[in-house]
């Protein structure tokens, strides 16, 4: 008996018109800064022996301003049809994962712990 090839289908590769979206793969990568701002801002405060508020306090507003951009960026193009989702949903959890570490910064300074 003569062994029939099977016609197999191929299932690592799936044709698709969805792309990855250029400003989300941006604000994926300007997603680092905030965490970047916050070893410097670390870095700062380890050498001034734990006494430079205005300077982390100034590092602190520029990183939240950062990731909430990114965040917004990162939604909106998560939302369009034709775009591969997992580059905007990473960007989006990096600056999710970055306003709450500021806001834990912050919020320890607040209560002086």
């Amino acid at each position: 008996m003569k062994k029939k090839k099977r016609a197999r289908a191929d299932k690592n590769y799936k044709f698709t018109e969805r792309r990855h979206s250029g400003p989300a793969a941006a604000a994926f990568i300007i997603s680092f800064v905030p965490l970047a701002l916050f070893f410097y801002a670390a870095a700062v405060s380890y050498a001034t022996g734990g006494q430079a508020p205005q300077k982390v306090g100034c590092v602190g507003v520029a990183a939240m301003i950062v990731a909430v951009l990114t965040l917004d960026i990162s939604i909106r193009e998560a939302r369009k049809e034709k775009v591969i989702k997992k580059v905007p949903v990473a960007g989006a959890c990096m600056s999710v994962l970055m306003l709450a570490g500021w806001t834990a910064v912050y919020v320890l300074g607040w209560i002086g712990a």
